[in-house]
């Protein structure tokens, strides 16, 4: 089985770079907004914005659901100067999949893990368009999950230690590999991920393919060459080798079975 790559980061304001909640949601988003913590104006242009949804649980403030003030109240309820704000997940889409699924996908995974949990979450998918190759489209989903519960009152005071916890990165893990391979089992499809890595799943015949970062992607996009892109290339240039031996193999014990039979 495929790997289901899931990557999840704190949002902390002592970050150099990313550590801001409303420039990372202007960036997911391409909409513009006004860092109120660093009274600062954050512009993106994006056009690959498949989908965009701010999930709210269904006892929040409904004023919530604008973008500007949800990141508003998320920087008032953080007095800290290197407070964490939120969780980053960044979460790979089937690329066999239409949008509607994917869309799908992403709303499931929300409303059991975060929603549930009077978790407010931003939600993004970008397309990810490889312009030479489809086939090597990388659609993906971004959310920002806050770290305080919410109810009318707005922000709790205290923050939500519960998902600090380490065990709750393989539940997420575990609860995305159950969405995708639910959806690919409703479009009839034999695909399916897994959030263990290889090694467990004990598939030594080939490599693990790495992921390239945002910024890698991007480079490689505009026709510029990186360390990690000519790496990606190189194993899946291995792996083909590897599948071609596999299926050669298998070509030549079934001749070696019809031989031995007669």
């Amino acid at each position: 089985m495929s790997l289901c790559h899931i990557e999840i980061k704190n949002i902390s304001r002592s970050q150099k770079r990313g550590g801001s909640i409303a420039r990372l949601a202007c960036y997911i988003s391409g909409r513009n907004l006004f860092d109120l913590f660093k009274s600062k104006k954050c512009y993106q242009k994006r056009y690959d914005v498949e989908f965009f949804k701010i999930f709210l649980p269904i006892n929040a403030p409904p004023e919530y659901g604008d973008l500007q003030t949800l990141c508003n109240n998320i920087n008032k309820s953080e007095t800290r100067c290197n407070s964490r704000t939120g969780r980053h997940f960044i979460l790979s889409l089937p690329n066999e999949l239409p949008i509607e699924e994917q869309i799908n996908i992403v709303c499931k995974f929300t409303e059991k893990n975060f929603i549930q949990n009077d978790l407010c979450v931003i939600a993004a998918i970008h397309s990810g368009t490889n312009q030479t190759d489809p086939s090597k489209n990388n659609p993906h989903a971004h959310l920002i999950v806050s770290t305080r519960t919410v109810d009318l009152k707005g922000f709790n005071p205290k923050k939500d230690r519960e998902h600090n916890k380490t065990e709750y990165i393989t539940v997420w893990r575990k609860g995305w590999e159950k969405e995708v391979n639910r959806a690919y089992e409703r479009n009839g499809l034999d695909n399916r991920v897994s959030h263990e890595s290889l090694e467990v799943q004990g598939i030594t015949d080939r490599e693990p393919i790495c992921h390239l970062s945002q910024s890698d992607w991007q480079k490689e996009q505009r026709g510029i060459r990186t360390y990690m892109g000519d790496r990606k290339r190189a194993i899946e240039k291995h792996n083909r080798e590897l599948q071609l031996e596999r299926e050669q193999r298998q070509e030549r014990e079934h001749e070696l079975e019809i031989e031995l039979s007669r």
